[in-house]
This record gives C-alpha cells, sequence and structure tokens, in this order.
C-alpha cells in the first residue's frame, strides 16, 4: 500500500471507523456494509452530475468501472505486465492481455516515439560535436 494511502486510511479510521462484529472497514448507519448498487446511484451517479460529467445513452457506470481505470492508469504509467497481473489478481498475465491489450500497445508505441526522440538528440549533439571538431582541425592548419 503506499504512504499516501495509508495516511488517508489512517486518517479516516481515526476520523469515522466504527467497531463492528462482522469485521468491515466501510458500514453504512447501521453498521453494515454498503451496497454496491447504492454507491454507484447514491455516490458515483451524484459525484458524476454535480461535476457536470455526462454518459452517452446505453454506456452504463458502475464500481468495475474504477477497477479498469486503475488497471488503464498502471499500465499507461509503464507498469509492468506481470505486477499489473497481480495487483488485479488475474490469474495470469495473459487474462490481462486479452483486455488491455490495446493498452499496452499505445504504450509500446509511446517507448518507441520517445527512445526514437533520444536517439535522434544523440545523433544531434554528435553530429554538431563532429562539426565543432572539423572546424577546430580547419583552425589549426
Amino acid at each position: 500500500m503506499s504512504e499516501l494511502l495509508a495516511k488517508h486510511l489512517r486518517d479516516w479510521l481515526d476520523k469515522h471507523y466504527k467497531p463492528n462484529l462482522d469485521g468491515y472497514l466501510f458500514t453504512n448507519s447501521k453498521g453494515k456494509p454498503y451496497l454496491s448498487d447504492n454507491v454507484v446511484k447514491y455516490g458515483i451517479h451524484r459525484a458524476m452530475a454535480k461535476l457536470g460529467i455526462e454518459t452517452a445513452k446505453g454506456v452504463h457506470v458502475g464500481i468495475h468501472c474504477f477497477r479498469h481505470g486503475v488497471t488503464s492508469e498502471l499500465l499507461e504509467s509503464g507498469t509492468p505486465i506481470h505486477v499489473v497481473t497481480r495487483l488485479m489478481r488475474h490469474a495470469d498475465s495473459n487474462v490481462t492481455l486479452e483486455h488491455y491489450a490495446h493498452i499496452v500497445g499505445d504504450a509500446e508505441r509511446v517507448a518507441s516515439e520517445k527512445f526514437s526522440q533520444r536517439i535522434g538528440q544523440n545523433l544531434t549533439q554528435l553530429e554538431s560535436d563532429a562539426e565543432l571538431g572539423s572546424a577546430s582541425a580547419a583552425k589549426t592548419l
């Protein structure tokens, strides 16, 4: 767990946690876990409305969207596929790749472009150094 997440969780525990027999971390006013449908309906959809976020007709926004979003962000940021697979609790990397191959492909393209730019910068520097060396040699003659 990241230090930032651990800090937020400790803060939340200090301010809001109510011990319960079932050991749930997040509970409603009756001490029961939140139903995912209610979280979506009264949490996510209300937050989206307040932020002015609209979804296209027929698009479903639910809890699973967060999982997909996190997986996508991890892959786009360059996290190795085997690490993402473990974090998402997929059976193996093939499961992850079946669903997120398009993101891995985009990441490969971006990495290739960055590498090409570095090569281009190095070539420019080498050419510049060679020109300086030629100019110095011509002056000494």
